[in-house]
C-alpha cells in the first residue's frame, strides 16, 4: 500500500500541473497534501483509486475531484464526478471528467469551463491538452462578462469554432471567431490573436473608434499597439474617411531610469478636402523630462501644426495658439533656477506669423535667505529675456532686483510688513519700430509698508475672521518708459489676487509707479459642519492720476474700480466662486462666475463671463462686449449608465458657440461610448460642423477591467 500510495501522490502531482522526473529523491523534495475519503490498489490490473472528496494541494495548486484513477497499464489519470483545478495566478478549470497522461503532457478533458486569471471564461464541449502547454477548445464560447441564470446572455462574447491558449506565449488564439454583442453576431473573423488576461503589455489591435464630420465624413481608427521592450512602447493608428482622407497617427512612449518622454505626431497622406493641401499636412505633440545632477531637471513640451485648419477639421483641437517650451530648472527652498525657451504658432487667422514673438533666452533666478532675529529676509533676483520676430520688434533684457522685507507683530494683533526694493534692467533694441535702436536702461526703486488687523469671533462652533489690510506703496521709474519695449506687460488684469500687488503689471518691462495705497477688506467663515465662505473688497487710491494703465483695466484715474469675490466651498463636492470689477455707480467692466461639483454619481462646470465694451484697447483695439455661459457636466442616472453634456453660448450675440452631448453603457466586462458635438464658430477655413464618435472597449480583449462600472449582479429568485 506504501508504494500505491507514493504513486499515487506522483500521480496527483502530475494532475494538480507540475511534471516530475521519475525517482523517489525528487517526489521527496516536493511533498503533496492529498485527502480521500478512501484509496485502494489493485495489484492485478494495475489501478491506483482515490475516491469520495479528493483534494490534493501542492505550491498553491488544489485539484477537487469526485474520483481519480490512475491506470498504470494505460499510462492515464482518469478523473470523474466534477474535476475542479485552481492555480495561484487565478485559473480555474471546472469539468465532468478527464482522461489525461500522468504528467498531464497529453489528454482530453470533457464539457470543460475555463476561468483565466480570474477575468475571461470560457466553456467548451472538450478540451484537448498537447504538448505540455496548448489547451485546444472546441465548439467554445469566450467572455468576461457576468452570466447569471435569470440572464444568460453576456453583454458581449466570442464565439469559435477553435481555441487554443498558448500557456509559454500568453496568448489566446481563436478560429473562426464570431463576435456577439448582447446575443446579436456583429463581426466575424477567420482567425484572432489576443493576449490573455492579465497580461499588462501585448502587440496587438486595439479597439477601434468610429467616427463621423460634417467635415470629412464617415471614419474609422484601427490603433496598432507595438511593445518594443519594458521600457518603450508605440501605436500606429490608420484613419481613413469616406471624404476620401487617409492619415497616420503615431504615438511612441520610452522610459528611461532618470525620465523619459511621448511623442504624437500625425500626416495627412491624403486629406480628401478640395482646398485643404493634400499630401504632407499633419501636426505633432511630445512632452518630457529628464532628471539631471544636482537636483536640476529638464522638460519640454513641444507643438506644431502644418497650418492653421488641419487640427480643427480633423477635430484633433480648436486651439488658436500652439505654446512650445524647452527648459532646465531647479527648485529648492530658498533658491529657483530656470533657464529655457518658448516659442508660438498662432492658428487664428487674423495674426501673422512673421510677428509672432520667438523667446530665447528666458532666464530667471531667485534666492532668498532669512537673518537670524529681526533684520528679515533678504532676496536677489536675475532675469534675461530674448524676443525675435521675423518681421522685427527684437529686443534683449538683462537685469536683476534686491529685495528685503521685515515682519513685525504689533499690540492688539497687528501685523506689519516693511518692504524696500531696488530694480535694474538693460535693454539691447533692435528693428523696433516707434522705438530707437541701441541700449536702454530702466531703474526703478520701490518702498511700502502694510498693517493687517485680523479681527476673530466665535460663534457657536463656527470660526469668523474680518481682516482690514491697509498697504502704501512708492515707486518711480528713472527713465522714460516709452523707450523701452514691452513684451511681458501688455495684459494687466486688475483682481483679488493682486490687489496687493506691488505691480499690476504681469512682467518687468512695465513699472507701476507713483504713491498709492492699497486698500481692501477679507471676510472668513469655517463652519465645523462642513463648509467655509469667504468675501474680499477692495480698491488702489493715488495721489496723482496716472496714463499707465489703459481705461478697460479698471486701474485708471485716481481711485481705481472696485475689486471683489465670494466664494463657498463645501466638503461634500461643491465649490463656487464669482468675482467682479465695478465702478461705484455699479456699472461692471468684468463679472466671472465659477460652479464646480464633483460627486459619486456626476460632476458639473457652469461659467460666465462677462466683459464690458471697450473701445479703447491699445493691444487689440476696440473689443465688443463679451457675454458667455459654458456648462458641462455628467451625470449617472442609473448605476451602468452615465449621460454627458456640455454647452457655450453667446449672450451678447445671442448664438450658439459649442454644444455637444454623449451616453454611456459600462459594466465589469465592457463599455461602449456614444458622442455628438456641434461647433457653431468658423473661420476662412473651417466652416460650422458637427461630429459624432462611437468607441468601444472590452475587458479580457487587450483591455483591463472596467473598474469604474459596477458587474451586474446575479439575483436569486428572479
Amino acid at each position: 500500500m506504501a508504494g500505491g500510495r507514493k504513486a499515487l501522490a506522483a500521480l496527483l502531482l502530475a494532475a494538480a500541473g507540475v511534471a516530475l522526473p521519475a525517482g523517489p529523491q525528487r517526489a521527496q523534495e516536493a511533498p503533496v497534501g492529498l485527502i480521500a475519503d478512501q484509496v485502494s490498489y489493485d495489484r492485478e490490473s494495475r489501478i491506483l483509486t482515490a475516491a469520495g472528496n479528493v483534494e490534493v494541494l501542492y505550491q498553491g495548486r488544489v485539484l477537487r475531484a469526485e474520483r481519480i484513477v490512475y491506470d498504470e497499464g494505460r499510462n492515464e489519470v482518469r478523473a470523474e464526478g466534477g474535476l475542479l483545478l485552481t492555480d495561484p495566478a487565478g485559473g480555474v478549470l471546472m469539468a465532468e471528467s478527464a482522461t489525461l497522461t500522468p504528467d498531464l503532457e497529453e489528454g482530453l478533458i470533457t464539457s470543460a469551463r475555463l476561468l483565466i486569471a480570474g477575468k475571461m471564461q470560457m466553456a467548451a464541449a472538450e478540451v484537448r491538452r498537447t504538448g505540455g502547454r496548448y489547451d485546444t477548445l472546441y465548439s467554445t464560447i469566450a467572455s468576461s462578462c457576468t452570466v447569471c441564470a435569470e440572464n444568460p446572455t453576456p453583454t458581449w462574447a466570442l464565439r469559435a469554432s477553435r481555441i487554443t491558449q498558448d500557456e509559454l506565449e500568453r496568448r489566446i488564439y481563436l478560429e473562426n471567431a464570431r463576435l456577439e454583442l448582447f446575443g446579436v453576431p456583429v463581426g466575424f473573423l477567420p482567425r484572432l490573436s489576443i493576449p490573455a488576461p492579465g497580461v499588462e503589455r501585448a502587440s496587438g489591435f486595439l479597439e477601434p473608434r468610429f467616427l463621423q464630420s460634417d467635415i470629412y465624413g464617415f471614419g474609422i481608427k484601427t490603433p496598432y499597439y507595438y511593445v518594443l521592450g519594458s521600457s518603450a512602447d508605440a501605436t500606429l493608428t490608420p484613419f481613413v474617411t469616406t471624404g476620401g482622407a487617409a492619415l497616420i497617427e503615431g504615438e511612441y512612449r520610452q522610459r528611461f531610469a532618470g525620465g523619459g518622454f511621448d511623442f504624437w505626431g500625425v500626416v495627412a497622406i491624403d486629406d480628401g478636402l478640395e482646398d485643404g493641401g493634400g499630401f504632407g499636412r499633419g501636426a505633432f505633440h511630445t512632452t518630457g523630462d529628464f532628471a539631471l545632477p544636482r537636483d536640476f531637471v529638464a522638460d519640454f513640451d513641444l507643438a506644431a501644426a502644418s497650418d492653421d485648419s488641419f487640427l480643427t477639421q480633423f477635430d484633433y483641437s480648436d486651439t488658436d495658439l500652439l505654446t512650445s517650451f524647452a527648459r532646465i530648472r531647479r527648485s529648492r527652498a530658498e533658491e529657483y533656477v530656470e533657464l529655457g525657451t518658448v516659442a508660438f504658432q498662432s492658428l487664428a487667422d487674423v495674426d501673422d506669423a512673421a510677428v509672432v514673438p520667438f523667446v530665447l533666452p528666458r532666464f530667471s533666478y531667485r534666492r532668498l535667505r532669512g537673518y537670524p532675529g529681526e533684520t528679515g529676509r533678504l532676496g536677489l533676483s536675475l532675469n534675461s529675456l530674448g524676443v525675435l520676430r521675423e518681421a522685427g520688434g527684437n529686443s534683449f533684457r538683462a537685469g536683476g532686483e534686491i529685495d528685503w522685507q521685515r515682519d513685525l507683530s504689533l499690540p492688539h494683533g497687528i501685523r506689519a510688513s516693511g518692504i524696500a526694493e531696488a530694480m535694474v534692467n538693460a535693454y539691447q533694441i533692435w528693428d523696433n519700430p516707434g522705438i530707437g535702436d541701441g541700449l536702454e536702461l530702466q531703474a526703478a526703486p520701490l518702498v511700502a509698508a502694510e498693517l493687517r488687523w485680523p479681527w476673530m469671533r466665535q460663534t457657536g462652533a463656527a470660526a469668523h475672521v474680518i481682516e482690514p489690510i491697509v498697504q502704501v506703496a512708492y515707486s518711480r521709474a528713472l527713465q522714460d518708459q516709452d523707450e523701452i519695449p514691452n513684451e511681458d506687460s501688455r495684459l494687466p488684469e486688475f483682481d483679488e489676487t493682486n490687489l496687493f500687488g506691488l505691480s499690476r503689471f504681469p512682467g518687468l518691462d512695465r513699472l507701476e509707479t507713483g504713491l498709492r495705497a492699497n486698500l481692501g477688506i477679507s471676510y472668513t467663515r469655517q463652519d465645523p459642519a462642513g463648509w467655509s465662505a469667504g468675501f474680499t473688497l477692495g480698491r488702489v487710491l493715488r495721489a496723482d492720476p496716472v496714463d499707465e494703465f489703459a481705461a478697460g483695466t479698471g486701474l485708471d484715474g485716481r481711485w481705481s474700480d472696485y475689486v471683489a469675490a465670494v466664494s463657498v466651498d463645501f466638503a461634500w463636492g461643491l465649490t463656487a466662486i464669482n468675482r467682479a470689477l465695478f465702478d461705484t455707480g455699479l456699472g461692471f467692466r468684468r463679472n466671472e462666475f465659477a460652479l464646480a461639483y464633483d460627486g459619486e454619481f456626476g460632476a458639473l462646470r457652469a461659467a460666465y463671463v462677462y466683459l464690458a465694451e471697450n473701445d479703447s484697447d491699445p493691444e487689440f483695439g476696440p473689443q465688443p462686449e463679451t457675454s458667455e455661459i459654458s456648462l458641462d457636466a455628467r451625470y449617472r442616472v442609473r448605476p451602468n449608465w452615465e449621460l454627458r453634456g456640455l454647452w457655450r453660448y453667446d449672450v451678447a450675440s445671442h448664438s450658439n458657440l459649442r454644444a455637444g452631448a454623449g451616453i454611456t453603457y459600462g459594466n465589469e466586462c465592457a463599455e461602449f461610448d456614444l458622442s455628438v458635438s456641434r461647433r457653431y464658430t468658423s473661420s476662412d477655413n473651417v466652416p460650422p460642423s458637427t461630429s459624432i464618435g462611437f468607441s468601444l472597449r472590452l475587458a479580457g480583449i487587450g483591455e483591463k477591467g472596467q473598474e469604474d462600472w459596477p458587474a451586474r449582479v446575479c439575483m436569486r429568485g428572479t
